[in-house]
């Protein structure tokens, strides 16, 4: 997948025997439709994001991708590890559930690296795989856990114990966001 749509924007591309993608790096990314205009088409688009981050960015994301997708919707998890188990895990499952997602609805991960393990882990198991889509909001989420393809969640003996490697089709690292870092 190419994303050439921004002059200032850097692309680095992670070449994987069949999971190659993209990591897109600049400013003005997040809100910008075309950052997601080489994306596989699809009726749905969910974006998971949390109580902290939904606030300040999940508007812009959510308008942006309204010009590529015919529904987007967004579940808000509560902030913090302590919610990376299996109850905050069922809230994506239900909203996609009961919003009728197919194989083909994107779910995009807007946030540190708790929901992007929750959201990755989610694609990387409702009906088999989804497409997905990583939007860190964090320093470290932007140069590690969005990056790899590595998705999980906690279970009370151990954390990450319960997970998948699952690659991104894309992941946008908008510098932008890291203003708002406490």
């Amino acid at each position: 997948m190419q994303v050439n749509s921004f002059s200032a924007a850097a692309q680095v591309q992670i070449h994987l025997a069949e999971r190659s993608y993209p990591i897109v790096i600049g400013t003005q990314l997040l809100g910008n439709a075309l950052t997601y205009q080489h994306l596989p088409r699809a009726a749905t688009a969910l974006v998971v994001s949390n109580t902290t981050v939904a606030p300040l960015y999940a508007a812009q994301l959510t308008q942006a991708l309204r010009a590529r997708y015919d529904k987007v919707l967004l579940v808000t998890l509560p902030d913090g590890e302590v919610y990376k188990g299996w109850p905050t895990l069922q809230l994506i499952f239900d909203a996609l559930l009961e919003n009728g997602c197919d194989r083909k609805t994107v779910l995009f991960a807007l946030g540190g690296g708790v929901v992007g393990d929750m959201a990755g882990f989610a694609a990387a198991s409702y009906m088999r795989g989804v497409p997905f889509v990583q939007v860190p909001t964090t320093l470290l989420a932007q140069v590690d856990s969005s990056v790899g393809g590595k998705t999980a969640i906690n279970h009370p003996l151990g954390k990450n114990m319960i997970g998948a490697f699952y690659q991104p089709l894309l992941v946008v690292c908008d510098l932008d966001v890291l203003a708002t870092l406490p």
